[in-house]
């Protein structure tokens, strides 16, 4: 059978429009945008997508790269001693490289997108304007298999159905093509969250038929090779979480690689992937300029070790910790650790434990720790023990035990195991573990407001002083920004004025 790849015209969800925000000053028509060019100034950086009004997903149409929200973060930190902060734009279409979209409707008119605002009515989205070009391509050949093999759609209401959700995620890590086509032509893996326990359950059979069929016609054999893998996972909750614990590859590559930070990084469908992947990489290049060479770094909240691993490779650490709670994610961190340079003569360790447990024993013997929190921000206690840690700075281990706060000898069995390392590759050369306090602080953060309620908290009694901020378009068509901000220990210092030479008469 003959499938076109081409996507079809919009499919009708019959929800609320939402009122358009004004233009900018600048009246004048917006020229058309491929979805993979890039920046663009205020003036022309329209959304021009078809979905905006009843999609939750954007919720600015207009001045793309600059979101409303960048005046507020530029005068934040002015106010903290940042003069010269940035802001970077990429990709303004085009640059969604993840998503996750809910698979509702019929098998004659299957809905594949997001909620729409404050309900859980499916938004059809074919012409997406921010996803990858491939991840449309994609939705429209699993639509096709939908309606050719009858597979019905999961309702929410009933709890039947067989399909439930789909995540696309495209990866343009391809050396066979010239660097300057990996982007466009990048290959999606697809996941496809199926409403069965497992695949010897009841409607296996149609399971594998819609594997085959993808397969089939966007697989390496087909005249569009489209997909590079085919996984799925068997989710029966009747909760919102959209994935369940069991995960199976069925075809195509197990292996998912993208190249970011300098290094070649693994990540499993189950584990946490930046959507941006070009901005992500950018963000990754200006954080490597904060790391001293040969530092020893811990890396908190570090999910499958991207960040760390990064830092590791391109600074020449003495010894990177990274500190996950998701146990998900080691099996991508071994994998990455594996493709590492040979050269990288450091400690590098992976440990499945919550950064927010005795967080001390994570920030001791480290020159600079990275955190990469959620939305919500750091734990508490995290920042607690950032504060602390500032105190003990440039003391010995006695005295600074002596001081702020009491560091006991841990023996609670569990809080020893978790602090044994998962992962370990040990370094080549001797390395002994100095008694030593962060000096910098390298904070990630993509929940802006939680951001400044940490900032403000670790600047209060002066423990922290900002040295340096800058922030990415990770999200173009929202107000949300990726923030790196880099903290020094203790206050900030003046910098004298070098004094003139007096001139002689």
């Amino acid at each position: 059978m003959a499938l076109s790849l081409r996507l079809p015209s919009l499919i009708t969800a019959g929800v609320a429009s939402r009122r358009r925000p004004p233009p900018p000053l600048s009246r004048t028509n917006p020229n058309q945008k491929s979805l993979l060019q890039g920046t663009s100034s205020s003036g022309n950086a329209a959304l021009q997508c078809e979905h905006f009004q009843s999609c939750s997903g954007c919720s600015h149409e207009f001045a793309l790269d600059r979101p409303s929200v960048l005046q507020e973060v530029n005068s934040f930190f002015e106010e903290h001693g940042v003069q010269d902060f940035s802001f970077e734009n990429g990709r303004l279409w085009g640059w969604r490289c993840r998503a996750k979209l809910a698979v509702r409707g019929s098998p004659d008119s299957p809905l594949i997108g997001l909620y729409q605002e404050g309900s859980h009515n499916v938004v059809d989205i074919p012409l997406c304007k921010a996803h990858h070009p491939n991840i449309n391509a994609a939705v429209n050949l699993l639509k096709q298999g939908i309606t050719t093999l009858n597979i019905q759609p999961y309702d929410e209401d009933s709890g039947f159905g067989e399909l439930r959700y789909a995540q696309m995620a495209v990866t343009t890590r391809n050396t066979s093509l010239p660097l300057a086509e990996r982007y466009l032509k990048g290959k999606v893996q697809v996941s496809l969250v199926w409403n069965s326990r497992n695949e010897q359950s009841q409607n296996a059979e149609k399971l594998n038929s819609l594997m085959e069929f993808l397969w089939k016609n966007g697989g390496p054999n087909s005249n569009a090779h489209l997909i590079h893998s085919i996984w799925v996972n068997f989710q029966t909750s009747s909760t919102n979480i959209i994935f369940g614990n069991r995960w199976r590859h069925f075809l195509g590559e197990r292996d998912f690689w993208e190249h970011v930070g300098g290094v070649d990084i693994s990540l499993d469908p189950s584990s946490f992937g930046q959507a941006n992947t070009q901005a992500f990489d950018s963000l990754l290049r200006k954080l490597q300029k904060y790391v001293p060479y040969g530092s020893s770094v811990t890396d908190l909240y570090a999910g499958a070790g991207i960040i760390g691993l990064s830092i590791a490779s391109i600074r020449k650490c003495r010894s990177v910790k990274c500190v996950e709670i998701n146990k998900e994610s080691k099996q991508s961190f071994e994998k990455s650790l594996s493709r590492l340079l040979k050269s990288v003569d450091g400690s590098i360790s992976w440990h499945n434990t919550d950064a927010s447990i005795e967080p001390l024993h994570w920030l001791e013997g480290s020159d600079v720790v990275v955190v990469d929190p959620p939305r919500k921000g750091l734990d508490p206690s995290l920042v607690a023990a950032l504060k602390a840690a500032a105190c003990f700075s440039g003391k010995t281990s006695k005295s600074a035990q002596s001081s702020v706060l009491k560091v006991k000898e841990e023996k609670r069995p569990w809080i020893l195991r978790a602090r044994k390392a998962a992962v370990q590759m040990d370094s080549k050369t001797a390395c002994d573990r100095s008694e030593t306090w962060p000096q910098t602080l390298i904070y990630i953060s993509c929940g802006w407001e939680s951001f400044k309620e940490d900032c403000k908290s670790l600047l209060a009694d002066k423990s922290w002083h900002l040295e340096k901020a800058h922030a990415f378009n990770f999200f173009p068509g929202t107000d949300s920004i990726e923030v790196l901000a880099v903290f020094k220990c203790g206050p900030r210092v003046a910098q004298k004025k070098k004094k003139g030479k007096k001139k002689t008469s």
